[in-house]
């Protein structure tokens, strides 16, 4: 069941495009995020009837879920030694 949202509107569709350029108007997250967000072709559902009703945190929830997983230390490729291990981590852990 699709509710109402709270601004009147039935929740919307939005590209990460889309996305993107909202949140590089309201000047909210990192470049990283709006960048990634500009090479996906997913999209999200986002409550409102405009794209500019809908509250920065829930653009921003979207924008997270959208984003491409950008790798940390913890999920870089393998080491020198072909481990994949955490600094300081055992060996064959």
């Amino acid at each position: 069941m699709v509710k109402t949202s709270s601004t009147g509107g039935a929740p919307m569709i939005v590209a990460g495009t889309e996305l993107a350029g909202e949140l590089r108007r309201r000047r909210l997250g990192r470049h990283e995020l709006r960048e990634s967000l500009s090479r996906t072709s997913a999209s999200a559902w986002v409550p409102g009837a405009h794209l500019n009703e809908a509250p920065s945190e829930l653009l921003m929830l979207a924008a997270l879920s959208l984003a491409d997983a950008v790798a940390s230390p913890m999920q870089s490729g393998p080491t020198p030694l072909g481990l994949g291990t955490a600094r300081g981590a055992p060996l064959g852990r």
